[in-house]
């Protein structure tokens, strides 16, 4: 079998193969395949001692961001196992897997399923299960066998003929106590504490009794677990479009009862599919208010199923929906006809959550209501998804228009459009307009109201001009809402005109 690297090199497996990287002290091996270590090359040799071994040494350089990207994704796959997992650089993951055992048989069956499933996506992995994470850490990298389970009557047997870098300590420590003649775990174990703490520091110490469970060590997962998921496993592989929607309306259900027995709602869910190959298909999904509606959610996921069912491979063996964001979301009473009216916005949430799934959270959106005076600067747009609460449009038109009874249209240019105005006298309204070449005679207006520039938005664009709007009503009965940009009697301004809205 014919292996490709990152160079574009053909090599077989049997061939001796270096990832190198380079620094200020030159080049040096990283990685190795098993044909590279049974030569006797080992990682951190400068490339020229490997070449002087075996001058054949086929090379290629190394890619640490990918790494991390394939060891989260791995971490990631994990979570079929635990939902609590981490990637350990550069070349380990942390699963805690308290409670999760005996879903697969025990930890002897958990360890031997883990291994079969890496063995048939080409990774040789080394296991080990430990009451602490720096005895499974140091474990899983110097015990003799490759899976190895440990116990708490075990740990101290088990880490005593280890190597002291077992213990993660850095390799000049490791240096400096092999100097000493403390080449393993156990040396250190009876040796008084403050002597070592002393030449060494007090990390030494503290991964000592870490790895031994005499001191208690933090566990970050990679994502915040959740609380309300729905699972199942498929008897034969789904490949099938029809399948995989008969699962998201068992799963949708299932997580629907869960979510109502909790009094809650869901504003965010993930729907991840594993493929028997090892890996998954995620598919998030958004809604605008807090739901459980079994129905709706199917038919949200269903509808952006394409995507998933085009990258199937050999089959998914298993799904499971999460509940990622929750809100409470008491039982609401029902009348006679069905659900209780007047709910305000969760009337169209349904018709919202469907145009967001269509055309994508950017291009569904509603106005809110922003602190300033300048028209087109009152409100702006976001998503229906964003969570705020019910804008007070009324008492943000008081402000904005400080009292005073001079309504704004709702229908705004953006921006306003430019028109050719006559006006009887520099500070009067118009008498005469032209808009989009067709010609208005103003026979009725009010105003002026004058808007002030925001000087302190002047760094951002802002106008540095005053305005006053009119609103003017033609002779075919049609309202508009102009403004003159500028005053005649301030010096350096040009004053212009502009159509801003229409009144309907």
């Amino acid at each position: 079998m014919a292996l490709t690297t990152a160079d574009g090199q053909r090599l077989r497996e049997d061939e001796p193969l270096a990832l190198i990287t380079t620094s200020e002290s030159g080049q040096h091996i990283t990685a190795l395949n098993t044909a590279a270590h049974h030569m006797g090359f080992r990682p951190g040799m400068t490339l020229a001692d490997a070449r002087a071994i075996h001058p054949a040494l086929q090379t290629a350089h190394a890619d640490p961001a990918g790494d991390d990207r394939a060891l989260i994704g791995l971490a990631l796959w994990c979570q079929s196992y635990s939902p609590f997992t981490r990637s350990d650089p550069p070349d380990g993951i942390s699963l805690d897997i308290t409670g999760c055992a005996h879903l697969f048989g025990g930890e002897a069956g958990m360890m031997e399923k883990m291994s079969r499933r890496l063995s048939g996506f080409g990774l040789s992995a080394r296991l080990a299960i430990a009451p602490t994470i720096g005895a499974a850490w140091g474990l899983a990298r110097h015990a003799p066998d490759p899976c190895h389970i440990s116990h708490q009557q075990e740990l101290h047997a088990d880490l005593a003929p280890l190597p002291v870098a077992a213990l993660r300590l850095s390799p000049e420590t490791c240096q400096a106590l092999e100097k000493l003649g403390l080449k393993r775990a156990g040396d250190l174990m009876d040796k008084p504490r403050a002597p070592l703490a002393a030449r060494f520091g007090p990390r030494l110490l503290r991964r000592l009794d870490t790895a031994m469970g005499h001191e208690e060590e933090s566990f970050i997962p990679l994502g915040p677990p959740v609380s309300h998921v729905a699972e199942c496993r498929f008897a034969e592989p789904v490949i099938t479009r029809k399948g995989i929607e008969i699962a998201v309306e068992r799963l949708t259900h299932d997580l629907a009862d869960m979510l109502e027995k909790a009094g809650k709602g869901a504003r965010r869910l993930e729907l991840r599919l594993f493929r028997i190959d090892g890996w998954f298909e995620t598919l998030p999904l958004a809604t605008s208010t807090a739901t459980r509606d079994p129905r709706h959610l199917c038919h949200l996921l269903c509808e952006r199923l394409d995507r998933i069912e085009q990258r199937a491979g050999f089959g998914f063996e298993a799904a499971r929906l999460s509940a990622v964001l929750i809100e409470d979301k008491p039982a609401q009473q029902e009348d006679m006809d069905g659900p209780m009216h007047g709910s305000g916005r969760d009337d169209i949430a349904p018709l919202l959550d469907r145009l967001v799934s269509r055309f994508g959270p950017d291009h569904v959106t509603r106005p809110l209501p922003c602190p300033s005076h300048i028209p087109e600067r009152a409100f702006r747009f976001v998503s229906v998804l964003e969570k705020i609460g019910t804008p007070d449009w009324p008492a943000h038109a008081r402000i904005v228009q400080d009292g005073a009874d001079f309504a704004r249209p709702l229908l705004l240019f953006a921006p306003p459009e430019p028109i050719t105005a006559i006006a009887e006298a520099p500070d009067s309204p118009p008498a005469r307009f032209e808009w989009r070449r067709e010609p208005h005679r103003v026979t009725r207006a009010e105003g002026p109201e004058r808007i002030a520039p925001e000087w302190w938005r002047v760094h951002e664009g802002a106008s540095r001009t005053t305005r006053d709007y009119y609103r003017v009503e033609d002779e075919a009965g049609h309202r508009f809402w102009l403004f003159r940009d500028g005053l005649y009697d301030r010096a350096g301004d040009a004053p212009r005109w502009f159509i801003h809205g229409i009144f309907a």
